[in-house]
């Protein structure tokens, strides 16, 4: 027969009667409910104790022993064999009572979240698990480009404190009447006094004249002042393009989705989700009922917006580019799309066959545009190759090259007879269309230049500094600084 064990609690832990623990030899009982947090699992005993106890006696444990029941019934559960706490994450190990905290401390099977979960990766898995997550996780291949874009946002923040600090000096001279006399050497573009009858968020230039007193620079724009008329924050994460047509406006994140709004309410007409990663690119037709899109996943993607259908929203999806598609326009029925895949694609907007791929960029093609005004049929790419090509798009050809040397180019713009460049170096290049020569360059920009538009002749860009500029080429002057955005 096989032998029992036998335990009574201490009275603080008993009610008017003992509780009994009975351990056989093939199992373990509990005759009270007070040990529901351990899972007891059968198992075969080891030890053969029945000369040692006597369940008739009043006193189960040997004569000769002094051991205190409690601490025998403590012995006797450390060795009850339990479940991993992790066992409903998949962890199919029974391990003694004490030894299960060491266990659970590096069971493979232990709940865990991505490295990255601070740079926005939502991953949740098991320990066993994440290493394989890791090697596919996207922010962890963005993570060396995320890190070095935080230190420098510490350092324009620091840059910002200091020139803050400047601007309120200068304001309170100006409240105290006294003359500000300004450095002849600062260029026309370089020194900025916020004007206090002005919106909040722009600011009018201002320059020294060679005697050294103040002058102002007069805007030549046609229109009224600028003020931001709505903001509209329905992006969970960062905006990287944005296409305007009539009164409806589309824009691109780094999540990979397209978002339509009404530029007059700012309501969300429609949310799209159809690309991996970063959109770079949208271009919309000018019935305003298909976009296209195109981002870091190399892809470029087709939209009919209108279709109240989500599924039937996405025409098609064009994966030709073996790399990232960093820029769309649309000119007379064709598409241009431009990759890090040194090319450039023509693409038909009906039938959406490829028509023709340019070729003759050395590195990844940034930024293109079209000259709307030329009825020879031009278009104008920049690319990290540090180089501006202009195109004929009817034959194909290069029809002529200007090489910076300098840095990557990443954008361009076109209007009345100019050309325009911007650099790494946070600099924007002028040249003639014509002779591509070099007519100047305009310099304010703290950070490199992402956006170039040409209107209203006027060159307005958007920096990684936080702002956009208004620019009268001609005058090589910047008259208007708008501010309001917290990031690039």
């Amino acid at each position: 027969m096989a032998g029992f064990w036998s335990a009574q609690l201490p009275g603080s832990w008993r009610s008017n009667r003992s509780v009994l623990y009975v351990v056989h030899a093939s199992k373990l009982k509990v005759m009270d409910n007070l040990q529901d947090q351990i899972h007891f699992i059968p198992r075969e005993a080891d030890h053969r104790r029945n000369q040692q106890t006597n369940l008739l006696t009043d006193n189960p444990f040997p004569i000769d022993t002094d051991l205190h029941p409690n601490l025998a019934l403590a012995g006797l559960i450390s060795e009850l064999l339990v479940y991993c706490s992790n066992k409903k994450y998949g962890c199919p190990q029974i391990v003694r009572q004490d030894a299960l905290h060491g266990h659970v401390l590096y069971c493979s099977y232990a709940p865990s979240v991505c490295p990255n979960k601070s740079l926005g990766c939502p991953y949740k898995g098991t320990m066993r698990d994440s290493k394989d997550h890791l090697q596919n996780c996207v922010y962890e291949r963005f993570k060396g480009y995320i890190e070095s874009t935080n230190k420098r946002f510490e350092k324009l923040e620091s840059l910002f404190a200091d020139q803050s600090r400047k601007v309120e000096k200068l304001q309170r001279i100006i409240r105290s009447g006294k003359s500000v006399v300004y450095d002849a050497n600062i260029s026309t573009s370089g020194v900025t006094s916020p004007t206090t009858d002005k919106a909040e968020g722009s600011q009018h230039e201002e320059s020294s004249s060679s005697s050294g007193t103040k002058r102002t620079v007069v805007s030549t724009f046609p229109h009224d002042e600028i003020t931001c008329h709505r903001t509209i924050a329905s992006h969970p994460c960062g905006v990287t393009s944005v296409a305007v047509n009539q009164d409806i406006v589309f824009a691109g994140a780094h999540d990979g989705s397209t978002k339509v709004f009404d530029i007059n309410t700012g309501n969300l007409l429609k949310d799209s989700k159809g690309h991996t990663m970063s959109v770079w690119g949208l271009a919309v037709m000018p019935s305003g009922d298909r976009y296209f899109s195109a981002g870091s996943d190399g892809t470029i993607k087709v939209w009919d917006w209108r279709n109240e259908d989500p599924e039937a929203c996405l025409v098609k999806t064009i994966p030709d580019h073996l790399a990232k598609v960093y820029g769309l326009v649309i000119d007379q029925g064709r598409l241009y799309s431009a990759s890090s895949d040194k090319t450039i694609k023509v693409w038909d907007t009906e039938t959406l066959e490829c028509l023709a791929t340019f070729q003759g960029h050395t590195g990844g093609v940034n930024c293109l545009a079209a000259l709307a005004d030329s009825s020879a049929h031009q278009l104008v790419t920049g690319s990290s190759d540090k180089t501006i090509k202009l195109w004929d798009v009817t034959t194909g050809t290069c029809l002529n090259t200007v090489r910076r040397g300098t840095s990557e180019v990443l954008d361009v713009a076109v209007g009345d007879g100019m050309l325009f460049g911007s650099t790494y170096d946070a600099v924007i290049h002028v040249y003639d269309l014509n002779e591509t020569r070099e007519l100047g360059t305009l310099s304010g920009h703290n950070w490199e230049v992402w956006q170039l538009e040409y209107a209203q002749g006027h060159l307005f860009s958007g920096s990684f500094d936080h702002t956009i500029k208004r620019w009268d080429p001609r005058r090589f002057q910047c008259d208007l600084t708008l501010k309001g955005h917290k990031s690039e």
